[in-house]
């Protein structure tokens, strides 16, 4: 067998040095795990279901296997803000135990448990130095590469090549099988332009841009075959959310970053953003049907996943859409109708409270960064995964419901990079054990 596929030996070596490590260091060999089956998971990200339903449940299986091992290192122990983690599960208490519908908000919500929930937990243990950092960068530059490529060929044949998905209303779904595909590449592009960085330490600028170019293009081709405008309104953002990290204090002219992108939007999608076609936008009537249903529950809402249940129960219906609408197309409104006061409250503590903390440990880092010249791009690149949480925030102003699972996993996804990079890069010497694979470069 070795002789006919000529790799026997390479391969005998590799699993002999892997039971090595799992017998002599089991805390660094259960953290490779959990890397790389977190790496895998977002190189993969678009590919189908079954990835996002298996990934995030072998990963946390690693992941409890390496707090067996490691939990004084970990970052979870060593986390100022995990009490900010029970704000986020008191809010879906609410919107399950006070529900109009507990079992039905149960389903709803409890499917987010192995999906998305989990996924910030297992991502702040996946970032421990600048090698980390960049992999996971290379891992989001990926997933949009492909599924830009998927939509490539989607325009070109009619079908995407993973899930045979067609076009949806003209615009452009890749294998997501709807045109929110918009929104995941505009998300998922916003962490991988830490490429830039990590292009420019062995590179100069034309031929890092070349190359950036040559990487993004396909994501931004579907990008603007899907016609997302919450996408590209995210993606603007992410450019002021830079500015802002980077401006020594707040002027008027952090909002003219965005502009660029926006422009370049309305160019490609001009009819998409006339006043009639924004007037006819059925989101205003999805809000004002939620906005009903808040005032009917104020306090601990209607429950997790009840908006359309709730809002018959009132005698209305939307006026443009589809009587099964499942969600009123903002995720704030969701978070306010589902929970009431109180759970909204406390899940906006979770939300804001993380961006706050992020964003006063990013930016004086990132300043110093700078300042001292160092080519390590460790801050640079972590800024980027906060941007990426950032953006998610602006996208949902028009996007989708909280409970949305793969939107709700990306944005957790980022948020646990985001956490781990900033507990690890606030250590100047790092806690945890020296593996002999990673000795160059810390954060």
């Amino acid at each position: 067998m070795r002789k006919i596929f000529g790799a026997g030996p390479w391969l005998v070596s590799v699993l002999a040095s892997w039971r090595a490590m799992r017998r002599e260091q089991p805390g660094e060999f259960w953290f490779a795990c959990l890397f790389w089956s977190f790496w895998l998971s977002l190189a993969s990200f678009p590919i189908g279901y079954g990835m996002r339903e298996v990934m995030p449940v072998l990963g946390f299986i690693f992941l409890l296997l390496y707090y067996r091992h490691q939990w004084r290192n970990s970052v979870l122990r060593r986390l100022d803000a995990r009490w900010l983690f029970l704000c986020l599960w008191l809010m879906i208490g609410i919107g399950v135990c006070f529900s109009t519908d507990p079992v039905a908000s149960l389903l709803h919500a409890g499917t987010g448990v192995n999906k998305a929930f989990i996924l910030p937990f297992i991502a702040m243990e996946c970032v421990r130095d600048v090698r980390d950092l960049r992999r996971l960068v290379w891992a989001c530059a990926l997933a949009c590469f492909w599924q830009g490529l998927d939509g490539v060929w989607q325009t070109i044949t009619g079908r995407d090549f993973i899930m045979g998905y067609a076009c949806n209303a003209g615009r452009l779904t890749g294998s997501l099988g709807d045109y929110t595909v918009g929104n995941y590449i505009a998300l998922a592009l916003i962490p991988a332009f830490g490429l830039w960085f990590i292009l420019r330490r062995g590179l100069d600028a034309v031929s890092s841009a070349f190359l950036c170019l040559a990487v993004f293009w396909p994501a931004f081709f579907l990008l603007q075959g899907a016609a997302s405008r919450s996408g590209a309104l995210a993606l603007a953002a992410s450019l002021g959310f830079w500015a802002l990290l980077r401006r020594q204090r707040w002027q008027w002219s952090l909002l003219l970053w965005p502009l660029p992108a926006l422009g370049l939007f309305v160019l490609c999608q001009g009819q998409r953003l006339t006043p009639a076609y924004v007037i006819d936008d059925g989101r205003w009537s999805l809000w004002g049907l939620g906005w009903r249903v808040f005032l009917e529950h104020p306090w601990f809402g209607a429950g997790a996943g009840q908006y359309n249940a709730a809002f018959r129960a009132l005698g209305l219906a939307p006026v443009r859409d589809a009587i099964t609408i499942s969600h009123p197309h903002n995720l704030y409104l969701d978070m306010l109708y589902a929970h009431g006061l109180v759970g909204f409250c406390l899940g906006m503590i979770f939300l804001l409270g993380f961006l706050w903390w992020g964003y006063k440990r990013i930016r004086p880092r990132l300043a110093e960064e700078y300042a001292e010249k160092r080519p390590t791009p460790y801050w640079r690149l972590t800024a980027w995964f906060w941007i990426g949480f950032a953006g998610w925030l602006v996208n949902g102003i028009f996007g989708h419901d909280f409970y949305r699972i793969w939107w709700l996993a990306l944005a957790m996804s980022h948020l646990g990079v985001m956490i781990g990079a900033v507990v690890n890069g606030a250590d100047q010497k790092p806690v945890w054990p020296p593996c002999a694979a990673k000795g160059e470069e810390q954060g």
